[in-house]
């Protein structure tokens, strides 16, 4: 991800930036800040050209704090702070119960090995 953001910021921002000297990430055509409305549609935009998936920006935000939760159960405060949320109990009382699918996958994990180590008498000295 940090290729395309360099890519972007070397490559195209100071064609968009038309000569002026401006702050934005992502520069309007008339001056100023792009629009968040019309930035929002064109990233969806790319994604489903991209992907092939037609995801809005608020669906995106939802799935990338899945996927960083799937890997790295708890870390609430990276979610929030990514996020942007103020508070942590925000974060927590909307992606909490992604982790207990998660949880539910694991203990379903270790419940099979343990009846693989039941059922298998070569294995009976890994036992706790």
């Amino acid at each position: 991800m940090t290729a395309v953001i360099d890519e972007y910021v070397h490559d195209y921002r100071p064609a968009l930036m038309r000569g002026s000297n401006e702050d934005w990430l992502f520069p309007g055509g008339e001056g100023g800040a792009k629009d968040a409305h019309l930035f929002g549609i064109q990233i969806t935009d790319r994604i489903q050209k991209v992907t092939g998936l037609r995801i809005t920006l608020h669906q995106y935000r939802h799935a990338a704090a899945a996927v960083y939760l799937k890997h790295h159960p708890g870390d609430y405060e990276t979610v929030r702070r990514f996020l942007g949320h103020r508070n942590v109990r925000t974060t927590v009382k909307f992606y909490c119960g992604l982790e207990t699918i998660h949880a539910t996958r694991m203990l379903g994990d270790v419940v099979r090995r343990h009846r693989k180590i039941d059922n298998d008498p070569d294995e009976i000295g890994d036992r706790p």
